[in-house]
C-alpha cells in the first residue's frame, strides 16, 4: 500500500465515532480486502467511508474504555509507550493474525487484542 493511501487510512483511526462499530473484524477485513488490493482506487471504493467510520469508532470507543479503566483504578488493556501507535498496516496485519473465533469479535474488541498484543503491559 502506497505511503499516501497508508497514511490516507491510518488518519481516522486518530478519531472515532462511538456509534458505529457494530462490524466483525471478519467483516472489516472482508470489505478491505479490495482497498487493499488496489489502493490506487482504495478512496473511491464505495466502502471506503464504511470502513473508515468503523475503525474511528473502534478506535474511540477503546480511547474512552482506556479513560474509564484509568479512572476505575483498573489496569489498562495495553500500554502504548508515549508518542507510538499502530499503523494502519500493522492494524491489518494485527487483525489478520486473530483466531476464528476472534474474526468474529466486534472490530473495537478485536483491535483491542491486537494492541494487547503489540503493546503488551508489564
Amino acid at each position: 500500500m502506497p505511503v499516501f493511501l497508508a497514511a490516507a487510512v491510518a488518519a481516522p483511526l486518530l478519531v472515532a465515532s462511538p456509534a458505529a462499530a457494530a462490524i466483525t473484524v471478519g467483516t472489516f477485513l472482508t470489505k478491505a480486502a479490495p482497498l487493499r488490493a488496489n489502493p490506487f482506487t482504495a478512496l473511491t471504493n464505495p466502502d471506503y467511508p464504511m470502513l473508515k467510520a468503523e475503525a474511528d469508532a473502534a478506535t474511540r470507543e477503546l480511547k474512552a474504555d482506556r479513560a474509564a479503566r484509568a479512572a476505575a483504578g483498573k489496569p489498562p488493556i495495553a500500554c502504548i509507550p508515549e508518542g507510538e501507535s499502530l499503523g494502519i498496516l500493522d492494524m491489518l496485519s494485527g487483525l489478520d493474525e486473530l483466531t476464528p473465533a476472534e474474526k468474529r469479535l466486534p472490530l473495537k474488541d478485536g483491535y483491542a487484542r491486537v494492541l494487547a498484543k503489540r503493546f503488551p503491559c508489564g
